[in-house]
């Protein structure tokens, strides 16, 4: 019999056929050019079959063949190792079993107290009353009055915050907006998804820059501090840190897109622990809040990001909003070099090279305490497609503070 029909015969490919071969694990006869399969072949094919059915690997079906086939040695120790081979195997499984059934007991037991913890968990997020001190009209900087509110918990859910000068800042899922934002924009995508659509070396670029910016903070300088992250987005950078924050600490998230701010507020908001956090959808150059008021400057790629679409360095256009002795960690993204057809125009390349970067934060007063450059990557993902295929990018990360 040839070898197509008995791989038809035998219901598997001519490939696999051929790797048993390659084993030695069929051995055809070949009186002319083309192998010839007889009932020997049949009864090797059919036991390879069982003994993977009992969980052999090919490599030890070969050494079973072996020693079923070889004929040196007398019947008495041919059938004892032959026997051994199964025993040994049995132990072997045996012991996967049990070792399989210790890690489904741990995983059952780790499954029950997740479900406690999620029946435990949840807990609304809104603008805390006592946020209310750090906001001011954008148009006028007078206080903001509140008007027609939905609060739960010293939380406003809902309702609207106005000037005397008649301007008004609604407050929808607990999230205020301040004229900028278009209302149900689309969501960032899940965790899984965004890691399934990007590649590996940027997302381990992304990982590092990240631990590396939070092992550069001393939370303990950050109580009763009034910190703005700009571009929060998803919130990589403030659910890495959530928990560490101190409890006196005032938060400021503040994003154009108010769907990615609903994510990372649901996704706070699972964690069951309340922390002191402003959800704010506006225009970065336009936030309501007092000059000279922040503390802390959480810059990771938002000024980057801001300068695909301006030629304007954002830290300068924000500048008004730091207090004299304020701190700024910051990450940017850094082009070492730009191909013919980049994206990036000349006007805003400097916003891109690591000197112009480097200066800018200098000339804004922030003294350096500590920095990181990534490795170089050539590639990002769905939504990184700011490089082109000829372009590097790595990430610059930056912590310092200004003298006062």
């Amino acid at each position: 019999m040839k070898i197509g029909a008995f791989a038809k015969r035998n219901q598997v490919g001519i490939d696999t056929i051929r790797h048993y071969m390659d084993l030695e694990l069929l051995i055809p006869q070949k009186p002319a050019k083309q192998y010839e399969f007889d009932l020997q072949c049949q009864k090797d094919f059919d036991e390879i079959v069982s003994l993977k059915s009992l969980g052999f690997t090919l490599s030890e079906i070969k050494n079973i063949f072996i020693v079923k086939h070889l004929g040196k040695m007398t019947s008495f120790r041919q059938e004892d190792r032959y026997k051994n081979l199964f025993k040994e195997k049995y132990e072997s499984t045996t012991a996967e079993i049990e070792k399989l059934n210790r890690e489904k007991s741990g995983l059952e037991e780790e499954l029950r107290r997740l479900d406690v913890k999620s029946e435990d968990r949840g807990c609304k997020a809104g603008i805390s009353l006592s946020c209310l001190r750090y906001l001011c009209c954008g148009d006028c900087g007078s206080p903001l009055v509140l008007k027609q509110a939905s609060v739960e918990d010293d939380m406003i859910l809902s309702g609207t915050l106005r000037c005397q000068c008649g301007a008004e800042y609604p407050v929808r899922d607990g999230i205020l907006f301040a004229g900028a934002g278009r209302d149900g924009a689309d969501q960032f995508p899940d965790i899984l998804s965004y890691i399934q659509h990007t590649d590996a070396a940027y997302l381990n670029q992304i990982y590092k820059t990240l631990e590396w910016g939070v092992q550069n903070i001393d939370f303990k300088s950050l109580s009763g501090k009034l910190i703005l992250e700009l571009g929060s987005g998803s919130g990589f950078f403030l659910r890495r840190i959530y928990n560490e924050l101190p409890e006196n600490t005032a938060y400021i998230a503040v994003d154009h897109d108010p769907g990615r701010l609903r994510f990372l507020k649901e996704a706070l908001e699972k964690s069951g622990v309340r922390k002191n956090i402003l959800f704010l959808c506006c225009d970065f150059t336009r936030m309501p809040l007092p000059p000279r008021s922040i503390d802390v400057i959480c810059d990771y790629s938002a000024t980057s990001n801001y300068s695909f679409d301006h030629g304007e360095f954002l830290l300068e256009s924000i500048e008004r909003y730091f207090k004299p002795d304020a701190a700024l960690l910051g990450s940017y993204i850094i082009f070492k070099n730009f191909s013919q057809n980049s994206m990036i125009t000349m006007d805003r390349r400097p916003n891109f090279r690591l000197d112009a970067v480097k200066k800018r934060i200098e000339k804004l007063g922030f003294s350096k305490q500590a920095e990181y450059t990534s490795n170089v990557v050539a590639k990002g993902g769905i939504y990184e497609d700011y490089f082109r295929d000829d372009e590097k990018v790595l990430t610059y990360s930056f912590v310092g503070k200004r003298s006062g």
